[in-house]
């Protein structure tokens, strides 16, 4: 892949998409020792790279799962940018045609693993990956993937999908207006130009086929719309808010501020929690894998 510019300090990517390979330096796949197979939790990061889900792996990890991240960024060969350069200088459309390719591909690695619980896989993303894991509850085969946890989506890139095949947790920190152009606005109401968003194979029917490059003036429907039409469709899908919490729960401590982004918009930025929120959310997934074995 290449980078291409839209404007100067403002990007896109262009050429052939990458997969997944298990063997690239940013993997880490880990199993924890024990006599039963454990399940696994596949972390998916946002558009600042494989350090978004680093700590929550982690707490996976310490929890007794078996856990993988990857960067997708490295998947396709583009290296040595900084995860604000990711988070603030490229599309999303172009971040999440990354990270959709790889994770697709990371899951189908994962079905071939023998040390592992293949009936017990679970999806988390934060943010641009929220919408990747979003869009994988499509894809999936539930006699695998018992739920996917989505922390902060945005419907803003590829759009999210019509149906979802399995369970799904929408995590909202009360305080995340990250991307958000209104200084009152917050995620779940996130929206944009249809414009922005774009079609890509292999990504689920979703809200890109009628919300395009081909529809400029119209608005994509934000994430609590996009729920409520999956839900009349029959799909499973929880909503939770969290007091004292911004974007990327595991990112650090609570800090809210605003940023301009590289194409010019100033656009709200509040990143963190406090450690009370952090537990709170993360209590929040436990229940929620417990309760989809």
């Amino acid at each position: 892949m290449d980078l291409l510019a839209l404007r100067p300090g403002f990007f896109t990517v262009t050429g052939k998409m990458g997969g997944f390979d298990p063997c690239e330096a940013s993997v880490k796949f880990r199993v924890p020792s024990g006599p039963a197979k454990p399940p696994l939790m596949i972390s998916v990061h946002g558009g600042g790279g494989i350090r978004d889900v680093l700590k929550s792996d982690e707490a996976f990890h310490q929890h007794g799962m078996a856990t993988l991240v990857f960067d997708a960024y490295a998947m396709q060969g583009l290296t040595g940018r900084t995860s604000q350069f990711w988070a603030r200088s490229v599309t999303n459309e172009a971040r999440q045609r990354m990270i959709y390719s790889t994770a697709l591909a990371a899951y189908r690695w994962a079905l071939t693993r023998t040390d592992i619980d293949a009936s017990r896989i679970y999806l988390f993303g934060i943010s641009n990956g929220a919408a990747v894991v979003a869009n994988l509850a499509g894809v999936v085969d539930p006699a695998h993937v018992k739920g996917v946890i989505s922390e902060g989506v945005t419907p803003i890139g590829l759009g999210l999908p019509d149906e979802i095949r399995v369970p799904v947790l929408l995590a909202f920190g009360k305080l995340d207006d990250f991307g958000n152009s209104d200084p009152q606005g917050n995620r779940w109401t996130l929206s944009d130009d249809c414009r922005i968003n774009i079609q890509f194979p292999g990504v689920p029917p979703g809200s890109a086929r009628y919300c395009n490059q081909t529809t400029p003036g119209r608005r994509i429907p934000h994430a609590l719309d996009w729920a409520e039409s999956v839900q009349k469709r029959g799909g499973r899908i929880e909503i939770r808010y969290f007091d004292d919490m911004a974007h990327s729960a595991f990112f650090g401590p609570l800090v809210r501020t605003r940023a301009t982004w590289g194409n010019g918009q100033t656009l709200g930025a509040s990143i963190g929690a406090t450690d009370a929120a952090r537990a709170a959310f993360w209590d929040s997934m436990l229940d929620f894998i417990a309760r989809h074995p």
